[in-house]
């Protein structure tokens, strides 16, 4: 194998969220337009076993512990793409700019802060969790990186780039595309749990509530909330905002609360709302 030049190739990482919402062509779109090629790939099945040394910064310095154990949820939901990507000479190109280059096309890590023409904003990444796309910092986090999400031999060479575009095609097309985003899940819970409580709500309640579970704005929740009788076992998940800064809920917890009332939460819903009470989530219309 070829020695990887770490100054030009970077580890890029297409986690589950991006493969359940059909989000890595475009990414590869976006990468290879401004001058990245994939030279090497793995595919992790499950939750990477070096996953702790990845994330070994974010925990000492950056996050708490019970937020990182978030980064599960996120892994659990299916497999990841790993790509060592290389940056094309050009003249224009400063040596060893690749990967503060790909800082720049991928955006901030909250996609609310991210500008528009980078990957998170314009592919709409939920929030810093579920973030559609991965790169490393630096030569050494590449280096550092590549060691915990490739084995040995740093993975399979990809000597056709279209036989990588159908292995992606693969792993895509088990289900259909997730289009869900934050704003989609709240309100696609509160509708459900309104349906399960129909019976149970005044005449008055029953009018208001179909609009109150379809809205967006701050406290629509609490108004929903407001429309069960007291001390109602599922007001908690209706007026939750499922924000940081916000009173949040067990979701646990909530799961026995809601099974007496035949309702669930799916593995995306379930990603999608942690998270979202740590990592503020990009929200509809902006």
């Amino acid at each position: 194998m070829t020695a990887i030049d770490w100054q030009r190739t970077v580890l890029v990482l297409l986690p589950p969220d991006a493969l359940e919402r059909h989000l890595c062509s475009p990414v590869l779109d976006t990468l290879e337009r401004h001058g990245f090629a994939p030279v090497r790939y793995e595919v992790l099945w499950h939750r990477p076993p070096g996953q702790d040394a990845f994330h070994e910064r974010n925990i000492t310095s950056v996050w708490k512990a019970y937020f990182y154990r978030q980064v599960d949820l996120v892994f659990d939901l299916g497999p990841t793409l790993a790509l060592l990507v290389e940056e094309r000479p050009h003249d224009d190109r400063a040596p060893g700019s690749a990967h503060a280059r790909l800082r720049e096309i991928k955006g901030a890590s909250h996609p609310s802060e991210a500008a528009p023409g980078t990957i998170r904003r314009d592919l709409r990444a939920v929030n810093a969790m579920l973030g559609v796309v991965h790169t490393s910092d630096s030569p050494e986090d590449s280096l550092r990186e590549a060691s915990v999400f490739f084995g040995p031999g740093l993975g399979t060479a990809v000597d056709d780039p279209a036989e990588l575009r159908g292995l992606v095609a693969l792993l895509e097309s088990g289900a259909p595309a997730e289009t869900r985003e934050y704003d989609d899940v709240v309100t696609g819970l509160r509708s459900r749990v309104v349906a399960a409580v129909w019976t149970e709500l005044t005449a008055d309640g029953r009018k208001a509530a179909p609009e109150l579970a379809r809205a967006t704005h701050a406290g629509a929740g609490a108004e929903l909330a407001a429309l069960l009788p007291a001390g109602h076992p599922l007001a908690e998940l209706l007026s939750c905002e499922y924000l940081p800064g916000h009173p949040q809920v067990d979701l646990a917890r909530a799961a026995k609360r809601m099974a007496p009332y035949g309702l669930t939460l799916d593995p995306w819903e379930h990603a999608v709302l942690k998270t979202s009470m740590t990592f503020p989530p990009l929200r509809r219309g902006s």
